[in-house]
């Protein structure tokens, strides 16, 4: 089971925490890889670092070529409580160290099965590159379930898909995609150097209309005072490669990385758990 395939997980630190709490408890090793070129070489390399903590639990290394092609060191550590909660601090698909890690590619066992695998460094494909095995899958599932119905939002987007629900599923879904590309709107009126261009047309005033349906009125009132979708994106942004490799401190990011965007992108998500997964 790929991680992209657990609703909610990318969008909420709560799902995230609830797998990876679900995961750990029924292994009791893991792996890592240092890599050659810049990853730990010496378990005893970590004293003086934050993980200094998990070198008790070192149990052996050897140097191999894993399964996705990186050579270096594999370090086997017990499952302890102070690398449980490195892994919860920074989740499973982490890398312990920053830029360059020292560790990363964490994988789980429970005795000699991988029950946890994943490419960390892979940033653009991370949660297709991260999977658990299929036999945690239901408890992995319920787990999401219990959390996503434990969440404030649940309540607020359980009656707005109360409220979709004599609409076509065909109608639902092109209007839920409209809203999810309202970063590609966005950067398309503002003219950022690089965007996906958006699957269909749609200009703001029909944005907003279907908005109204879809999420909560909070994050819909933001949008009622606006004329456009460059409204949303006013502070200076790279038009070209150049601006945005060389002056990248003069410009805000992506509008995909803005805490509003974000906010629409949870409201959507716990909405079509709501449709798809609860009824």
């Amino acid at each position: 089971m790929y991680f992209e395939e657990i609703p909610c997980y990318t969008q909420f630190e709560e799902v995230k925490q609830s797998v990876a709490k679900t995961v750990l408890s029924v292994c009791d090793t893991a792996q890592f890889l240092g890599s050659d070129i810049y990853g730990l070489k010496e378990i005893y390399d970590l004293y003086g670092t934050q993980y200094e903590d998990i070198i008790p639990a070192f149990l052996d290394c050897r140097h191999d070529e894993n399964d996705n092609g990186m050579r270096g060191t594999l370090f086997r550590f017990q499952l302890t409580e102070p690398l449980k909660k490195h892994i919860l601090d920074e989740s499973l698909t982490c890398m312990f160290g920053g830029e360059p890690p020292l560790l990363e590619n964490l994988a789980l066992f429970q005795g000699e099965k991988c029950l946890f695998s994943c490419v960390s460094h892979e940033v653009f494909s991370l949660y297709h590159m991260a999977e658990v095995d299929d036999s945690l899958k239901d408890a992995v599932l319920s787990a999401v379930n219990d959390t996503v119905k434990k969440m404030p939002l649940y309540g607020q987007m359980q009656k707005i898909a109360f409220g979709l629900k004599n609409k076509a599923k065909k109608e639902l879904k092109q209007e839920i995609r409209i809203l999810r590309e309202l970063c590609w709107y966005v950067d398309e009126r503002v003219h950022y150097y690089f965007y996906m261009k958006p699957s269909q047309s749609c200009d703001f005033q029909k944005f907003r209309q279907i908005a109204k349906n879809y999420l909560t009125e909070k994050t819909y009132s933001v949008l009622i005072p606006l004329k456009s979708f460059a409204d949303l994106q006013p502070l200076p942004i790279p038009k070209t490669p150049n601006e945005a490799i060389n002056d990248r401190e003069k410009f805000a990011p992506q509008f995909l990385q803005s805490d509003y965007y974000k906010q629409v992108e949870r409201e959507l998500s716990m909405l079509e758990y709501i449709v798809r997964v609860i009824g």
